[in-house]
């Protein structure tokens, strides 16, 4: 009988086929039980599961990264780094691999092979944060201080969030010396400069932290807000202002021994001409918000001079001492100065009546400097005031205060309308 070499060729391949196909099939369904079950692993650190994952699909990178994270977590890293090298071995060009061997390697006391895992790392992922960041703490561990921070500079370059992680390991590594710190750091961008300024500011090194903030390009920046707050905590008054004037785009000028000028330093918006912000901190005119039965609101019917005076409705029971309105002012040490303000009230009624007090902003305790006598009502409409007060050596800026009295009585209720204008603050000499 006569052999058809052709079907017996075609019945050949399509066995071939099938048993190829059969056995993707296998291989398919068993690298997807061994990646569910590497998942459940990590989901529940089950050793048992991470295991069975292996069994299934021995030479799967996945699997024995599973084990490892497993092992890991139980602190025992000798054995998970055993797991770590395989995963790599199988996945060559994964940095998270390497990454994670990197990490339990150093975990098990072992910072060379840990350090060779890491450089992979910080090669195969080059602008990742991650590797650079633990390869720059393992290298500051080992006391290689420069290769560390030039890693740790790269780890916030690539993620700017860790700028204040490098320099708190910064300033403790060099005890505390600014110019150390500035040297490993070298701030380029706006978000190390501002995050440096930051962080000196919270350390009393507002000097420091005013440089760099002027070498920051002025954006719209939360963390201007958060150093005007942290020099203003510092009473580092002169240093504060400076920022809160550049944030409002005040007229200033540098002088030669790095003080500000600006000539229209003093009480900002005496007449109350321009519109108060609620809840900003800075030198302008502060209402506290929420002070139970008092309104306050500009008005331009009933004014002392210009078009607008503040008006302050009392409409019962509050805090007789709680400020009202503050504002905070620069002024110069040791000398004699006046304060001037207008005030007019009608059907006022209460024990405690407000007054205008003016406390040293630099001193701890806020010391007063001066009160004006309580601001009641005057049949003659608007009546001036003026305060005489003389500042301290150590006096860089005074807060001047609208409240009420002490009051004997509790509750202390108050009735009535208050209208403030024509605050000015003037030297007298010393």
């Amino acid at each position: 009988m006569e052999v058809d070499f052709f079907a017996v060729k075609r019945i050949v391949i399509a066995t071939l086929a099938i048993v190829l196909c059969c056995w993707a099939i296998w291989e398919a369904a068993r690298t997807g039980i061994a990646r569910t079950l590497a998942e459940r692993a990590e989901l529940t650190d089950d050793i048992n599961s991470a295991d069975r994952a292996i069994k299934f699909a021995p030479n799967d990178a996945e699997a024995h990264f599973a084990r490892g994270e497993v092992l890991q977590s139980s602190e025992d890293y000798a054995e998970a780094s055993v797991e770590f090298e395989r995963a790599v071995q199988l996945r060559p060009r994964d940095y998270f691999l390497w990454l994670m061997l990197g990490v339990t390697r150093d975990a098990n006391q072992d910072q060379e092979v840990a350090l060779r895992a890491l450089r992979q790392a910080a090669v195969l992922a080059p602008s990742y944060a991650a590797p650079r960041w633990q390869l720059g703490n393992l290298l500051l561990r080992m006391g290689q201080y420069d290769e560390a921070f030039a890693e740790l500079r790269r780890a916030a370059i690539g993620n700017p969030k860790l700028w204040p992680n490098v320099i708190d390991l910064a300033w403790g590594v060099y005890g505390g010396d600014v110019d150390a710190v500035l040297k490993v750091i070298q701030p380029q961008s706006q978000e190390a400069r501002l995050s440096l300024a930051l962080f000196l500011a919270r350390h009393n090194q507002s000097a420091a932290a005013l440089r760099q903030f002027r070498l920051s390009a002025l954006t719209d920046s939360a963390k201007n807000e958060s150093l005007l707050d942290e020099l203003l905590k510092a009473r580092a008054f002169n240093e504060a202002y400076e920022v809160w004037g550049r944030i409002h785009g005040l007229p200033l000028r540098t002088l030669p021994d790095g003080r500000v000028s600006d000539t229209s330093a003093g009480i900002r918006d005496g007449g109350f001409e321009e519109p108060i912000t609620v809840g900003q901190s800075g030198f302008g005119w502060q209402i506290t918000p929420n002070v139970a039965n008092v309104t306050m609101s500009v008005e331009t019917n009933e004014r002392h001079d210009e078009s607008r005076s503040l008006r302050i409705d009392f409409r019962g029971n509050s805090i007789p001492m709680s400020p009202l309105l503050t504002q905070l002012v620069l002024v110069k040490p040791q000398i004699h100065y006046r304060l001037s303000f207008a005030a007019l009230a009608k059907d006022f009624v209460s024990a405690a009546a407000p007054t205008v007090t003016i406390t040293d902003a630099s001193d701890q305790k806020n010391a007063v400097l001066a009160e004006s006598m309580p601001l009641r009502p005057d049949v003659a409409g608007w009546r001036d005031f003026a305060i005489d007060f003389n500042t301290s050596a150590q006096t860089q800026a005074i807060f001047i205060t609208v409240a009420r009295q002490s009051c004997a009585s509790d509750p202390c209720p108050a009735f009535g309308t208050l209208w403030l204008d024509s605050f000015s603050l003037k030297s007298t000499g010393q």
